[in-house]
């Protein structure tokens, strides 16, 4: 009988993933006036992101990208429930009319050139321990009944 082989590397990889923030400035902002803040909130996010766990990788560089208009985060919007066929069938039958209410889930963006606020993002990549997880077999489960 052969010794059972463990397929486990002796050093955990670590994962790069490539991570964005967004930053809000007053419209029309000087070269310089940017370049400040760019360089303030990326040093606030490698901060940030080193309490969660998540080390800065030096090789690559804070790369920003906009202007986008700021975007207020209305509260969450939550469809109405649609009937099928089968529990419409019923009303149908005496005479109920079932009518598109005109719902619109979509959220109407302001102009940049009328926005308040103005919106950067910055990105950069960042690594942490890869995490493993065990998926256990389809027949590890139903072996388990």
């Amino acid at each position: 009988m052969q010794a059972p082989v463990l397929l486990q590397q002796a050093e955990r990889g670590h994962k790069p993933y490539r991570l964005r923030c967004r930053f809000q400035i007053d419209p029309h902002p000087s070269q310089r006036r940017l370049d400040i803040e760019k360089v303030r909130i990326a040093e606030r996010f490698v901060s940030d992101m080193r309490k969660q766990g998540w080390v800065h990788d030096g090789h690559w560089a804070f790369r920003m990208t906009g202007p986008y208009p700021k975007i207020s985060p209305s509260p969450t919007i939550v469809p109405k429930r649609m009937l099928s066929a089968r529990q419409m069938l019923a009303g149908v039958k005496e005479g109920m009319r079932f009518r598109d209410d005109g719902f619109k889930g979509a959220q109407a963006m302001p102009l940049l050139g009328t926005s308040d606020w103005w919106e950067f993002e910055l990105s950069s990549v960042f690594v942490r321990p890869e995490i493993r997880v065990e998926i256990p077999k389809l027949h590890e489960e139903e072996g388990n009944n």
